[in-house]
């Protein structure tokens, strides 16, 4: 069965790392997994021109994404994730490869709720509030 997953990035490759935070990050990459397991990126999305997790989400939905790799994500897109059937698993600080063998191997676990660790900051900014 063909997956797409979809990423947060800090670039546009396989070894870049995993963004820390799902509205922030510079690109959104969707990487498809078929049966023989082997990661084919398959798109990118410049989100350097956030205008709202919502329309990320969206955006998700119509690459056909099943499932998404993040580390902190806020609320409305983490509810809408789910309402458009895309399974969230919290990543790891590391390379998107080695989020992909962790998600393959079962070892990154479903997401139970919105996770953006920067909400603790009072000084932050969540622009995906409102959006």
């Amino acid at each position: 069965m063909t997956k797409i997953i979809g990423i947060p990035s800090n670039g546009t490759k396989l070894s870049d790392n995993l963004s820390q935070h799902f509205g922030h990050c510079k690109f959104f990459l969707g990487v498809e997994i078929s049966d023989s397991n082997k990661p084919k990126k398959v798109f990118e999305l410049d989100n350097s021109n956030h205008s709202g997790c919502m329309q990320t989400v969206l955006d998700m939905k119509e690459k056909n994404v099943t499932d998404m790799i993040v580390s902190g994500i806020g609320g409305r897109p983490f509810a809408a994730m789910l309402q458009a059937g895309i399974n969230i698993y919290h990543g790891i600080n590391d390379s998107i490869n080695e989020n992909l063998k962790l998600l393959l191997d079962g070892k990154l676990t479903p997401l139970g709720g919105p996770s953006c660790e920067e909400h603790h900051n009072s000084n932050h900014n969540h622009q995906c509030r409102n959006s």
